[in-house]
């Protein structure tokens, strides 16, 4: 029995390889820290990268539920180049940005499709992408008041 249209599936598939690209980005920013010497800062977002490969297998969770077929594609190559802690604040509160557009454009595809169990998935993934955001930008309110280097290491040295 099809319980998903392929229009959502595929959507949903996307979704899997937005969440793992945001892992990626979170692991890259993770070695950058760590390239700086920046260890507790880095376990932030090794903590991140975590959560989003979780966020992935949730979303394969969901299609293997409805039984449907999943599709992951291939993720882009992460080279980013960082001249301030800001730089990095930035992508990682852009990413979330993204990943909430995203999921609530396959929350509107499921109300579209009259597809109540994707909907509420939907609903419960951006009410975990407010924990995501409130993350995001409390890191970007302390490195906006961070302008040098050696001011970030401070930070770092308290804990992160």
């Amino acid at each position: 029995m099809n319980l998903i249209n392929d229009t959502l599936r595929m959507a949903i598939c996307e979704q899997i390889a937005h969440e793992m690209y945001n892992a990626n980005l979170y692991l890259y920013i993770c070695a950058f820290l760590r390239n700086k010497g920046l260890d507790n800062l880095a376990k932030h977002f090794e903590g991140q990268h975590a959560e989003e490969t979780e966020h992935a297998k949730e979303f394969v969770s969901l299609l293997t539920d409805l039984n449907a077929d999943v599709y992951i594609s291939e993720i882009d190559g992460i080279e980013m180049s960082f001249n301030t802690i800001l730089d990095v604040a930035l992508a990682y509160l852009n990413r979330e940005i993204l990943t909430t557009a995203s999921i609530q454009g396959i929350k509107e595809l499921s109300i579209q499709n009259n597809n109540p169990v994707v909907e509420e998935k939907m609903r419960n993934m951006i009410t975990k992408q407010q924990k995501e955001y409130e993350e995001a930008t409390t890191f970007l309110d302390k490195a906006s008041v961070l302008t040098e280097w050696w001011q970030v290491f401070l930070w770092d040295a308290a804990g992160g």
